[in-house]
């Protein structure tokens, strides 16, 4: 019992109250965190949405346009890659870098998706890592005890 009484409780109610404090900050941080996201996210996303549904419409009369150009060539359909070929020689050279244009910003638009879904894995990465620092194994058998007490 005299060891007990020799011990310094204040310094451990002390680094008790700093690990709350920190752990405090912490979660302030994350929430500011996943507000930016969030907002960011929001708007970004309904921006992309809007733009998606012009990019639709735009395709979508480019594709009438060329099903028109096959009808009118008797040909039962026309591939975007075969256009430069069908149309007059004094606009094959412009409807090439045209159709050149539209399949590059495709591929160019398929890279960034492939780009932003690996930002996502990075993201979720690092935030198994921030979970696991801040939740190592002693602390989640802490967790569980204090589940089942409750």
């Amino acid at each position: 019992m005299t060891a007990l009484c020799k011990f310094d409780y204040n310094k451990l109610a002390m680094a008790l109250r700093k690990e709350i404090e920190e752990y405090g900050s912490l979660l302030r941080m994350l929430y500011q965190q996943q507000n930016c996201l969030l907002n960011s996210l929001k708007r970004a996303t309904a921006d992309v949405e809007e733009q998606l549904t012009a990019n639709q419409l735009a395709t979508a009369d480019r594709s009438a346009m060329v099903h028109q150009l096959a009808e009118n060539l008797k040909r039962k359909d026309l591939s975007l890659n075969e256009l430069p070929s069908v149309v007059p020689s004094e606009l094959h050279f412009l409807f090439k870098a045209l159709v050149d244009e539209v399949i590059s910003l495709r591929i160019r638009i398929k890279h960034k998706m492939q780009f932003q879904r690996r930002l996502l894995e990075e993201a979720q990465m690092t935030n198994q890592s921030v979970i696991q620092q801040v939740f190592p194994q002693s602390v989640l058998q802490d967790i569980s005890s204090l589940n089942s007490y409750y």
